[in-house]
């Protein structure tokens, strides 16, 4: 018979079992604007974008946790999307770490405003925070709601050009829900899993440890390459 304590351990999320726990506390968001430009919008959690959290060593406002804003992924592929298009970028990012952590019950109207934005550009990096569900139903749950978010940006005449990014710490059936939702919607799935090899990390940059298991510049880099090849396919066909 469980105590309960097993039960808890197995429902924690790949966020927590990296001690990642005190990640995502306050919303996050950020943006730049270039009247003309290229419009992108980036939604994820800690690895897209994290503020200022003095407590666990974080005094940054980018992906956690990058050496500088410009290493983070977000800024990399930002610089990709520029330089193929020829036009500055005008840049919307999101921390929705709550819709991780709440997607049975979320309130999609809180992305209203992105939606309205019109991207041109639509970069999806979620999945961390989600907890380790462990029945058939609650995965298929957390694909339905991953699905009905992805499905807000793609309505009307013009849609984004889309891309999905699968999680950092592996794992395979949240890498499996969001592709299926992705590929329903004809939207690219790229697998992301590069903290697999530890050089990914931010180990020993960080005294916190939650900090230093999200990636540091070479894993930022990875993510970054890996978006953009999935974005402009026929120039990774090309090479």
């Amino acid at each position: 018979m469980n105590d309960g304590k097993q039960v808890v351990a197995e429902r924690i999320s790949d966020a927590e079992k990296n001690n990642a726990t005190q990640m995502n506390a306050t919303q996050a968001e950020a943006a730049e604007s270039h009247a003309g430009g290229v419009r992108i919008v980036f939604i994820g959690n800690s690895i897209t974008l994290h503020g200022v959290a003095p407590k666990i060593g974080w005094h940054n406002e980018w992906g956690m946790a990058a050496s500088a804003a410009e290493k983070d992924f977000v800024h990399i592929v930002t610089r990709g999307i520029e330089a193929k298009t020829g036009r500055k970028a005008d840049v919307r990012v999101r921390n929705l770490a709550r819709f991780e952590r709440g997607f049975t019950d979320y309130n999609y109207a809180l992305e209203q405003d992105l939606i309205a934005f019109a991207p041109d550009y639509l970069i999806v990096a979620l999945g961390e925070n989600v907890g380790a569900l462990t029945t058939q139903e609650e995965k298929l749950g957390y694909y339905a709601a991953f699905k009905k978010l992805l499905e807000g940006f793609l309505v009307g005449e013009k849609k984004p050009k889309c891309l999905v990014r699968g999680v950092f710490w592996p794992s395979t059936w949240k890498d499996e829900m969001m592709s299926r939702a992705a590929k329903e919607l004809g939207v690219p799935f790229v697998k992301a899993d590069f903290a697999t090899d530890e050089s990914m990390m931010a180990l020993g940059l960080f005294e916190h440890t939650g900090v230093a298991r999200h990636p540091g510049d070479k894993g930022m880099d990875a993510i970054a390459q890996i978006i953009l090849a999935g974005l402009f396919p026929e120039e990774t066909e090309e090479k």
